[in-house]
């Protein structure tokens, strides 16, 4: 049985970048230059672990 592309709502390639450049922007406009500092590096180590080894995981059958 076929499925159908995935959109970008459910594509999580798509979603978790923009996420974490959300929550960027949103930590550097309300919180300290520290906060948005580790909110930027936590988020950027935890997006290049998921295209490094989480989409292989997500893509197989």
């Amino acid at each position: 049985m076929s499925q159908g592309p995935k959109t970008a709502v459910t594509n999580l390639n798509v979603l978790l970048p923009v996420t974490y450049a959300l929550a960027v922007v949103v930590a550097a406009s309300l919180a300290s230059g520290t906060v948005a500092t580790a909110v930027a590096v936590g988020g950027g180590v935890l997006l290049g672990l998921w295209f490094a080894f989480g989409r292989r995981r997500a893509t197989r059958g």
